[in-house]
């Protein structure tokens, strides 16, 4: 297995402490995209060593779960994209929040950034109940 639990721990608190220097200090530009760089890098290279070493179930739970999390969250995700559009009190607690973002970013770029770290989030939970629910059904 290329990802020991110390390597995934270290990888973890490494990107935590990178986002919170990026957003809370204020890094330098070459800084941040450097750091996004290599996240990227980390997560690609993690999805690609996924699939070696691991037994044929494991592989498999993971490819179930990548289809749910495809499969389900992404259309839950433009379902949730279609209601934020639709109703207003959403619409103004998306701006109220991107204009009171300390980032220097114009409102709407904040709330993009938002708007991704939603969609992401939706997946993600999508993609964890794509893995319980395969290891439920084996199980």
């Amino acid at each position: 297995m290329l990802f020991n639990k110390p390597t995934q721990i270290l990888a973890f608190v490494a990107v935590v402490i990178g986002t919170a220097y990026c957003v809370l200090i204020g890094a330098p530009r070459a800084v941040r995209i450097l750091f996004v760089l290599a996240c990227i890098g980390w997560s690609a290279w993690h999805f690609i060593s996924i699939f070696r070493g691991r037994d044929e179930v494991v592989a498999a739970g993971i490819k179930y779960a990548l289809a749910f999390a495809s499969g389900v969250g992404v259309p839950c995700t433009c379902l949730f994209v279609v209601l934020m559009i639709e109703t207003r009190g959403i619409q103004n607690e998306i701006a109220s929040l991107a204009s009171y973002a300390r980032s220097g970013l114009h409102p709407a770029a904040a709330g993009f950034g938002m708007g991704v770290t939603f969609t992401m989030l939706t997946l993600t939970l999508a993609f964890v109940a794509g893995v319980l629910s395969w290891w439920a059904a084996k199980r």
